[in-house]
């Protein structure tokens, strides 16, 4: 899979970015990322959810919904009031000190388009709860990789993700696989790279945001370029492993069809310890 090259926001945003799928009449987007890069699967265009434990949302107030995730009955990525997301390591975390800025022309591109989005269809996907969210679909689908449970991503991240997720991982040693998992306090920072709505030639809207997480990890190899341009890490001072920078980039998917299912979906997946192992 081609790496996404461009930096991206500023940390106000919080979240999103995206790509428009071939066939779509129009969209609006904030793109800069190659087209071999991009997947398109899995969208939930039924009236009826079946993953979705809320009723179906009309087309305006679907700000007012929590985040959700395609596939979780019980909505492990929903932000729910006092719900800070899985239990946080103890461990004692490096000194991380911030080098660089992010693209501030792609920052303005992203801002503008999460703006009208909010303003159009009352999505804000910029606020706390979405980027709450985006972080705990990372921690679970980067758990899933490393424990190889593959078959628990289903209905969170689309089939063809799912395949080659499994084929990249399959080319790890064990020790590799393992250290894919991140946890919540690995996460750094989180950027959109692209955001976009579609409108498809039936009237359909559907809503694409890739993201970028910066992460601490202990991944064998180098760091990986794109964080050592925003943050540098202190050297391990209690004798443990090292921790490394490391990026990851998510696609997330929504339709925002009046009707549609509400929940969002995972439909690409790429970390820096891939691009190591090769």
């Amino acid at each position: 899979m081609q790496r996404i090259s461009s930096l991206a926001a500023c940390r106000e945003l919080g979240s999103l970015a995206a790509a428009s799928p071939g066939g779509c009449a129009r969209y609006w987007a904030c793109s800069r990322r190659p087209a071999g890069h991009r997947w398109w699967a899995g969208m939930c265009v039924s009236p009826a959810c079946p993953f979705s434990a809320e009723p179906v949302a009309p087309a305006r107030g679907l700000c007012r919904h929590r985040v959700v995730f395609a596939g979780q009955k019980h909505r492990p990525f929903s932000s729910r009031p006092g719900d800070d997301g899985p239990p946080r390591s103890s461990d004692r975390l490096p000194a991380v000190s911030v080098v660089g800025i992010p693209d501030p022309i792609t920052w303005i591109r992203c801002k503008v388009l999460t703006l009208l989005i909010k303003l159009y269809f009352e999505v804000d996907l910029s606020s706390e709860e979405f980027e709450r969210g985006v972080k705990q679909a990372l921690v679970h689908v980067s758990s899933m990789m490393s424990s190889s449970s593959y078959h628990r991503l289903v209905g969170i991240v689309s089939t063809e993700m799912i395949e080659y997720v499994e084929e990249k991982c399959r080319a790890l040693t064990a020790a590799q696989r393992r250290q894919l998992a991140v946890k919540m306090d690995d996460i750094l920072f989180v950027l959109p790279e692209e955001v976009s709505v579609v409108f498809d030639e039936y009237g359909r809207k559907f809503c694409f945001v890739v993201l970028r997480f910066w992460l601490l990890s202990t991944h064998e190899g180098p760091d990986d370029p794109e964080g050592t341009k925003i943050f540098r890490v202190a050297s391990s001072e209690d004798g443990g492993p090292q921790k490394k920078l490391a990026t990851a980039v998510y696609e997330f998917h929504r339709e925002l069809t009046r009707g549609a299912c509400p929940d969002w979906k995972v439909t690409t997946v790429w970390h820096w310890h891939w691009k190591v192992a090769e």
